[in-house]
């Protein structure tokens, strides 16, 4: 009974973040287009990469979708900033709602898994569902953004810089 009343609370609230109407990026204290290239998890190419075996990346699409995007380590030291943002964008076409995808995309020497899915805001944050039991937060600032993922104990704050190609 616990659990099904928490599952009902976690969807409802999903729901709620999903269908309430955020406010309009230009609100937002933040300059940067959003949805201009792509952000690079500060450590990719490095230790971080190395322990995950993946370079993550993530891109904002138009109406409110984002996309996240592992490419396996080391391949990924190899990949210049316009192939991953094309990738990105390929992987988007292909579906019209939330999914996981597996592929090149076009443009791509390896595999890479993309996650594609829904935001909405709460307050200044973009809200996303990122397949933890709770929804991760991103606090945007200028030139970078902060994803902050929820753990067992407290909360992982990873930085990701704005990469913007030719």
């Amino acid at each position: 009974m616990k659990n099904h009343c928490i599952r009902k609370l976690l969807f409802t609230t999903l729901s709620l973040i999903v269908l309430a109407p955020g406010p309009a990026l230009c609100e937002q204290p933040d300059k940067t287009d959003i949805t201009s290239g792509h952000y690079s998890r500060e450590g990719n190419n490095a230790s971080p990469s190395k322990t995950i075996n993946n370079n993550i990346y993530i891109k904002f699409f138009d109406n409110q979708w984002i996309g996240v995007m592992h490419v396996p380590y080391p391949y990924a030291t190899t990949v210049d900033a316009d192939t991953i943002t094309k990738a990105l964008e390929q992987a988007k076409k292909q579906t019209t709602g939330s999914s996981y995808l597996r592929g090149t995309f076009g443009h791509l020497q390896e595999a890479a898994t993309v996650q594609i899915e829904k935001y909405g805001y709460i307050e200044d944050r973009i809200v996303f569902e990122c397949g933890s039991l709770s929804p991760c937060t991103i606090k945007l600032a200028d030139g970078y953004l902060e994803l902050i993922k929820p753990g067992v104990i407290n909360e992982h704050i990873i930085k990701y810089n704005h990469i913007v190609g030719q």
